[in-house]
């Protein structure tokens, strides 16, 4: 045989061997893909388990109480008569047999929490818990049901419809060369397509970079549902969103326990955000949580967390599984003491401004604390908010002093009489966790403290307007800066509206006449 022939020969069995190689790993890669979604499906029936063990045994489990519930699980739910258990074939017979009642280790857990119910470490007995539970549906109840929990309208987009969007928005990454080159880790391809969109190299994108990264992934849907996939990612309400947050949301890979816990959360907020009075009601919610904190320490054990999650949010339509909750309270449980501050819980759902708006509500508060002390009194108060123009002071029901008392308590926290800087943020962080829009909260907050200016839609339209007559230049209508704090007397009102508007740099007045 030929040197010739011995190197043709050779080129064939490498050929082979690569092409062997190849289509192993192709079977490698389905191999892969089969066990995760085997892994998958098999956590989700683990989680549909728990869940429908906790239903049966409740909060206090107890024998008779077990056994009486699990009678119901065979029965017919049309006729409601009861069943025989579900048989298994026989492999060498072909016929059924009762399937055999092995215990798997969460049952035996189960069999033996009820058998010793004395070791249990709990915080508060299985009796005071329901006693407790009992109080917390009566609180919820009591709830202003057709201002509190209103469905949302036809045209809201839901967590269902942003799953579905979700889910869409994967399958288009998948199809991606990125994600072909990356099946087992797609949160490096992922980060491929990010760095070539992150052109100010930031390593974030906003809103106009997630509608280009979703134009590359050729995913398209409406704006409002492109929207509500931005909020949904943008865990920290920065309008900015990380390639670590875009990816552990929309990936939600195995063991990441955080990331659940993310996406938890910002399940949470949808609902929240699309009912009436959803973060007011959040609120309120710590009034609630204290029903069921059986030592009133200000935290929750784990049993009392679930309980709580369970009914309050059952208003809001949300069930969570057993993953789902044990992320939350291991997120919240930052110092591993096995409670929760459920003041810090809600504030956590709640989020926080970003700096824009953070912004915003620093230059309201400048106006208010004339004297820069970071204290705003009632006297100060006094001067930049006129009760006058209150309907129930007008109407006799009300004194001006008690007027100005009840506005200056919705952001007294701490009824001291002085409304500090933290205290007026802090109001406006459960104001702005209702609003999606910068553009809006701007508006919102130029509006209520006459701050003028803005373009667009954003342009203030609450601050006084004034017909200004000059001696040598035509008549024109002038904005009035800073309009809080007018004397109520005309002729005094005149007289400084004239000042501050000479103040802004409005020169050669003649006289001023009030528009409206």
């Amino acid at each position: 045989m030929s040197l010739q022939d011995l190197l043709r020969e050779q080129q064939v069995i490498v050929a082979e061997q690569q092409s062997m190689r190849a289509e192993f790993q192709q079977m490698q890669r389905k191999l892969d893909d089969y066990v995760k979604s085997e892994l998958r499906r098999l956590s989700s029936r683990l989680d549909a388990n728990d869940a429908r063990i906790q239903r049966v045994l409740g909060d206090g489990p107890t024998p008779t109480k077990f056994l009486e519930s699990a009678k119901n699980l065979f029965a017919d739910p049309a006729s409601g008569a009861r069943q025989e258990p579900r048989m298994s074939p026989l492999p060498e017979t072909g016929g059924y047999k009762r399937s055999p009642l092995v215990p798997s280790p969460r049952s035996e857990k189960v069999r033996q929490s009820m058998q010793q119910p004395s070791r249990r470490n709990s915080k508060a007995s299985s009796n005071d818990l329901d006693s407790k539970t009992d109080q917390l549906v009566e609180a919820c109840k009591k709830a202003p049901v057709e201002d509190v929990w209103s469905s949302p309208g036809d045209s809201a987009v839901t967590s269902t419809v942003l799953d579905h969007a979700e889910e869409n928005l994967r399958r288009c990454f998948a199809k991606t060369r990125e994600g072909q080159r990356n099946p087992n880790n797609p949160l490096l391809g992922l980060n491929a397509i990010f760095k070539r969109l992150d052109q100010n190299h930031s390593g974030k994108v906003d809103r106009q970079e997630f509608a280009d990264l979703c134009a590359v992934l050729d995913f398209n849907c409406s704006a409002d549902v492109m929207s509500g996939l931005f909020n949904r990612y943008d865990v920290d309400r920065s309008n900015y969103i990380t390639v670590d947050e875009f990816g552990r949301m929309m990936f939600k890979l195995e063991g990441d326990k955080e990331g659940k816990a993310l996406s938890t959360i910002a399940r949470l907020r949808e609902a929240l955000a699309l009912r009436a009075g959803g973060f007011e009601t959040l609120k309120a919610m710590a009034s609630q949580f204290r029903i069921i904190d059986h030592d009133k320490s200000g935290e929750l054990t784990k049993e009392e967390f679930n309980t709580a999650l369970d009914i309050l949010f059952s208003c809001f339509q949300l069930r969570f599984s057993a993953a789902e909750k044990l992320s939350l309270f291991q997120k919240f449980d930052r110092d591993n003491s096995g409670t929760v501050n459920y003041e810090e819980f809600i504030r956590g759902v709640r989020g926080k401004m970003n700096d824009f708006r953070l912004d915003w509500v620093n230059q309201a508060f400048g106006i208010l604390d004339r004297d820069g002390s970071g204290v705003v009194t009632a006297a100060e108060m006094a001067q930049t908010y006129d009760v006058s123009k209150n309907p129930a002071v007008q109407s006799g029901k009300v004194t001006p002093q008690k007027a100005m008392s009840a506005f200056m308590q919705h952001f007294d926290q701490n009824c001291d009489g002085t409304i500090t800087q933290e205290e007026f943020i802090e109001n406006y962080q459960w104001v702005s966790a209702s609003i999606d829009s910068d553009d809006y909260f701007e508006l919102m907050i130029r509006n209520a403290w006459h701050i003028s200016g803005g373009e667009g839609w954003c342009a203030n339209t609450s601050n006084l307007r004034v017909l200004v007559k000059h001696h040598r230049a035509q008549d024109e209508v002038v904005c009035v800066k800073n309009d809080l704090g007018l004397p109520r007397d005309p002729a005094l009102r005149t007289q400084e509206v004239i000042k501050r508007l000479r103040m802004q740099g409005v020169s050669d007045i003649a006289k001023i006449e009030f528009c409206g």
